[in-house]
């Protein structure tokens, strides 16, 4: 017996230190993430506020015309103005000049203030050379925040969609969840996209879980019927009261990230509802 308990009491050290072994090695692994994106967090962006009057600055761009633009001009207004909503969260400034040089694929940066997110978006030419490897090519499990390879960078196509892993140190779209609490939602129902050339506000209207490849990704439709018709299905499959009862009518960012199983994702989605 006191043989078998040696033997026991061995195998249960082992394991024990093993377990430490691991656990140190995940929590190494996030804090190297962690202090990877503070850096670029701090060396590419300020809270420098923008002049006054590029938030004076129509909505609608150069107003040089497209498909998009009838689809939107013939839409419900929310808001019933082209104005930066009162109720908008500061805009950050990022250093695109610098941005750009050390990172060439990086093709926006969002930021979503009621949960804390901010971070770099990149756009490789597949969906997974950025999913375990951080901006600069370099193998971190976190990998980084990203665009779908499919989508137009300028954030030009109906549904652009952005991906990010759900970690459990909270960093990365992990706070997405918070989302499902319609409290943190009114706390500030929107969040910035920033690309090299405009910076773009979105009113969240739609968080929900949704199959791995399901229609929350769709990135072709059939027109602006066939827009109209997707971004009602997805208004009305929301799990929570976002305050949006009819189309915002402006393109749409879908968020991603994992939902605890590899068969279902969490979305949050928001539709443009100003630009600079």
């Amino acid at each position: 017996m006191k043989k078998t308990e040696l033997i026991c009491g061995i195998v249960a050290f082992v394991l024990l230190i093993a377990g430490i072994a691991m656990a140190l090695r995940v929590y190494f692994t996030y804090q190297k993430g962690r202090e990877a994106y503070d850096d670029m967090e701090a060396a590419f962006t300020s809270d420098n506020p923008k002049e006054e009057s590029e938030d004076k600055e129509s909505a609608t761009g150069d107003g040089t015309g497209s498909e998009t633009d009838d689809m939107e001009k013939n839409s419900i207004s929310e808001t019933g103005s082209e104005s930066l909503p009162e109720d908008a969260p500061e805009r950050i400034t990022v250093d695109w000049g610098a941005l750009s040089v050390s990172y060439d694929d990086c093709v926006a940066w969002i930021q979503i203030p009621a949960v804390e997110i901010s971070y770099p978006v990149m756009q490789a030419e597949d969906n997974d050379y950025y999913l375990h490897r951080s901006p600069d090519g370099n193998y971190i499990y976190a990998g980084s925040i990203f665009m779908d390879y499919q989508n137009d960078s300028y954030l030009e196509d109906y549904n652009t969609v952005i991906y990010g892993h759900n970690m459990r140190d909270g960093s990365m779209f992990a706070k997405l969840k918070q989302f499902k609490d319609s409290e943190v939602l009114v706390f500030c129902p929107y969040f910035w996209i920033y690309t090299p050339d405009r910076d773009y506000l979105y009113r969240i209207f739609s968080v929900h879980s949704v199959d791995a490849d399901g229609n929350a990704y769709a990135l072709e439709f059939d027109g602006y019927e066939g827009y109209t018709e997707w971004f009602y299905e997805m208004l009305d499959t929301s799990e929570i009261d976002t305050g949006i009862t009819a189309i915002v009518g402006k393109k749409v960012v879908t968020l991603s990230t994992c939902n605890g199983n590899s068969a279902t994702r969490l979305v949050v989605q928001g539709t443009q509802v100003w630009q600079s």
